[in-house]
């Protein structure tokens, strides 16, 4: 459509990167989840005297949430709006996080809801980022994106405007002068009605639409890659530092291994970023998940060695982020413009219930080699 794709092939505007900036703030919430759950994971088994089983029902807890928040929550983007479903999933979040748990079905409890809102709401952050990126910019745009999952912070919801796909394709009360509004912080002319709706952005009869045709084969092999790659991840981020602690007698050298890949997530997301400018993010893409192939046999095979595992420690999240960085650029832009939020909302969810099984199948073989020991009560 020409309002569209003028948006979209001009220069980005103050509004648009003040929301891409906001969004890649949000994404620290993400971030810390996993990381502190991550870092906690050897003090907890101690504390709690964890087995290694009921450890990875704990690190898979928050993902529980992600996946249902995902699958069930994302959805509604498409019906009320992105913005507003972004509001919901902050609400959940900030409940999760600030509940006092005292054993471990409690934590589970809390980091599943917490979880709930974090799914309803990355998933969701990456249509909006799709939506409100020029073409020219948006590899590099998700490259930085992906970076937030690490060093972002939020900042305010005021500055989100709502997503213009959202209001041509979906047309809520008040859509035309909403949309005015917005075109105006752009500094772009203003509209006496709304554009006639092009086959790409009538509505949809939701997931079945993805699900029949040609569309079908598309959207499974896009969840099952995502879900694939999603899954090594979060194996690496949340047992790192519990292997690493367990390897070398000591928690601080874990914890120091668990920054290390995240580091090398932060790397890898700028590196995507800048050689976005000069390449598709579809090759890009193809790359980096050619790479991962490699650096996680070599990574599986080295982390019972300290020092190797130290020095290579960095290069899974290089690869990892990059490979997030990809999917978040290229995807969107393939599922239709009313059926984005249920799309992108399935595929983070399908991801986080395959990653759910890593943390949990990691901890049944350490059963049988390194069972938890009930750590000395201190008392003060």
């Amino acid at each position: 459509m020409d309002i569209l794709n003028g948006v979209r092939t001009s220069p980005m505007s103050r509004l648009q990167i003040r929301a891409v900036a906001v969004a890649i703030a949000l994404m620290l919430i993400d971030g810390m989840d996993v990381a502190v759950a991550a870092y906690a994971a050897p003090v907890l088994s101690k504390s709690w005297s964890l087995d290694p089983v009921t450890l990875g029902f704990l690190l898979s807890s928050g993902l529980m949430g992600m996946a249902a928040g995902s699958l069930f929550l994302t959805p509604f983007s498409d019906k009320i709006g992105r913005r507003r479903m972004m509001l919901v999933a902050l609400v959940l979040v900030s409940a999760g996080m600030v509940l006092f748990a005292s054993d471990v079905v409690q934590l589970m409890a809390y980091r599943v809801l917490a979880g709930l809102g974090i799914g309803g709401m990355i998933a969701n952050l990456n249509v909006y980022v799709s939506e409100c990126s020029s073409d020219e910019r948006r590899g590099s745009i998700f490259g930085l994106y992906t970076a937030g999952f690490a060093i972002g912070a939020t900042l305010g919801w005021r500055f989100l405007p709502e997503s213009l796909d959202y209001l041509i394709s979906k047309r809520p009360q008040n859509a035309l002068s909403r949309l005015n509004v917005i075109l105006a912080q752009m500094r772009r002319p203003a509209l006496g009605e709304l554009p006639e709706l092009s086959r790409n952005h009538q509505t949809h009869n939701g997931i079945k639409t993805l699900l029949t045709g040609r569309m079908a084969a598309q959207t499974v092999l896009l969840w099952l890659g995502y879900g694939l790659m999603i899954a090594a991840y979060y194996f690496a981020s949340t047992w790192t530092p519990k292997l690493i602690a367990t390897s070398s007698g000591g928690d601080t050298l874990g914890v120091t291994l668990g920054v290390v890949v995240n580091l090398g997530g932060i790397m890898g997301c700028f590196i995507f970023s800048i050689r976005a400018v000069f390449l598709r993010s579809r090759h890009l893409l193809l790359g980096s998940l050619l790479a991962s192939a490699m650096v996680y046999a070599i990574f599986g095979m080295a982390f019972n060695q300290t020092s190797v595992a130290i020095t290579i420690g960095a290069v899974p999240g290089v690869v990892t982020s990059a490979n997030v960085a990809g999917f978040y650029a290229t995807t969107p832009s393939l599922f239709p413009a009313a059926l984005r939020g249920t799309g992108i909302g399935w595929m983070v969810g399908i991801g986080r219930l395959v990653s759910i099984v890593s943390p949990i199948l990691v901890g049944y073989p350490s059963t049988k080699t390194t069972p938890a020991q009930p750590a000395p009560v201190k008392v003060a």
